[in-house]
């Protein structure tokens, strides 16, 4: 989960998260205008994410992926510039020298929300906002009800929150977000994360989008609900208590009874999750949860749709 700002519109940052760059000096040395700034966007994006492509076993080809990330700043700008919402040139150079950084260490989560301040409005610092390009700063900084107030976009490392305390987000679930380096505070003031190596997660009212507080998990043979229960990570609800994951043996009409790196095949049994490459019939089967075909032949695991495979491909 990231931090509870709206600043711009839905599957911004999943796509931002693509992105990579130029030198620090080019990044930073000189202010970019509106008109300029798309074909930088595209630059940074597409030449630091290329280091992280073969790694990840995606596919990366420099014309396309600038191609597309070029069209879509662009179009982003010019949909988002208008009445009281401008571009800030400041905040533009600041987040190219964001994503820089988190790309070269191929931090793919923590860039998507490197560029999420460039449109500022008028709305000076504690008025009430519903979204961050109605602020000065860009920033938003929400709390329950989807309001909250412009705050300054101060980025800050986040605290390891204990047991009942405030929260912003869950992370550290194998297979799941990563933990962030930085990140910007709430209405509250609050940066405290609830890491899965705690035992804690964030206890998230999504219909209010109300973050509350570090709960603990609920261990192995502690009673459960389902829905409502979180069991700690490696374990599931079923019959009313939180019962441990395999990694082997039957999964009879329970495919939850299959751990993060195996999946409930058709014989009904878990089987280790398969390497990119390998055949596959559906993402489940796959260690990066994705498996892919041209509807001609066999899938193959891959890992499509993962950040890392957009960033490399510029798919927006």
């Amino acid at each position: 989960m990231s931090v509870r700002s709206k600043p711009l519109g839905a599957g911004f940052g999943v796509l931002l998260a693509a992105l990579g760059g130029c030198s620090s000096s080019d990044a930073n040395d000189e202010l970019l205008s509106q008109a300029q700034f798309p074909e930088r966007f595209a630059n940074v994006w597409c030449q630091t994410v290329a280091p992280c492509c073969a790694p990840a076993q995606v596919a990366y080809e420099l014309p396309t992926c600038l191609s597309q990330a070029r069209n879509f700043m662009a179009s982003m700008v010019a949909g988002r510039v208008g009445g009281d919402t401008t571009y800030s040139a400041a905040a533009a150079n600041l987040c190219l020298g964001r994503l820089q950084r988190a790309l070269k260490s191929c931090e793919i989560e923590e860039a998507s929300t490197a560029c999420a301040l460039i449109f500022v409005g008028p709305a000076p610092e504690g008025a009430p906002c519903v979204n961050g390009s109605a602020c000065a700063s860009g920033y938003c900084a929400l709390g329950a009800a989807s309001s909250g107030v412009c705050a300054e976009a101060n980025y800050r490392p986040p605290n390891h929150g204990k047991a009942g305390e405030p929260c912003v987000g869950s992370c550290g679930v194998p297979g799941s977000f990563q933990c962030p380096t930085s990140l910007l505070p709430s209405s509250e003031g609050t940066t405290s994360y609830c890491y899965a190596e705690d035992g804690l997660y964030c206890d998230f009212d999504s219909d209010l989008l109300d973050a509350l507080s570090c709960q603990p998990y609920a261990a192995v043979g502690a009673p459960c609900q389902d829905g409502v229960t979180n069991c700690i990570p490696g374990a599931f609800c079923a019959g009313g208590a939180c019962v441990a994951q395999q990694s082997s043996g039957p999964c009879q009409d329970t495919p939850d009874l299959c751990d993060a790196q195996s999946y409930c095949d058709a014989l009904q049994r878990c089987e280790a999750t398969k390497p990119n490459g390998a055949a596959c019939s559906s993402g489940k089967e796959c260690s990066s949860s994705s498996c892919s075909s041209d509807g001609e032949t066999p899938g193959v695991c891959d890992s499509g749709s993962t950040l890392t495979a957009r960033a490399c491909s510029g798919a927006l």
